[in-house]
């Protein structure tokens, strides 16, 4: 059995995909976990702590992609087994010790992992994600 500590540590560990954004990281797998007061981006021997008070926006959303044989396997109705899912969260933030520029990540996530860091993230900041799923989009027609 793990001790308390070994438990904490490993309930706030998020694997995820480095998808972009504003860090010195590669598009491969990165590590979010949560310290004291921050959130630690890890990669390799990099490691990127963010100031929980310095994150200005949380987004999240998700992309639905149409599988390699698609065709065939959403021949059971409802079951959408042609489609896969692929969950998304960004999270941007003011710079670090007064400096003015701005700084974002956007990371991949497994459907479990998503919801966790989520709602982790949502507690630790006391904001609210906006959903990019749900934004209303706004045309602008000129006649």
């Amino acid at each position: 059995m793990l001790p308390p500590a070994a438990l904490a540590k490993k309930a706030a560990d998020y694997p995820a995909t480095y998808a972009g954004g504003s860090l010195p990281l590669d598009h491969h797998k990165v590590r979010a976990a949560f310290g004291n007061n921050e959130v630690i981006f890890m990669q390799g021997g990099r490691r990127i702590s963010v100031p929980i008070k310095s994150i200005t926006e949380i987004s999240c959303g998700t992309e639905v992609r149409h599988r390699l044989g698609a065709s065939v396997l959403d021949v059971v109705p409802l079951m959408h087994l042609g489609e896969s899912q692929e969950h998304y969260i960004g999270v941007a933030w003011t710079g670090i010790n007064g400096n003015a520029a701005h700084a974002q990540v956007l990371l991949k996530l497994s459907r479990g992992e998503y919801r966790d860091f989520l709602a982790a993230l949502e507690r630790a900041t006391g904001m609210k994600a906006v959903n990019t799923n749900q934004v209303p989009t706004v045309v602008h027609y000129e006649i």
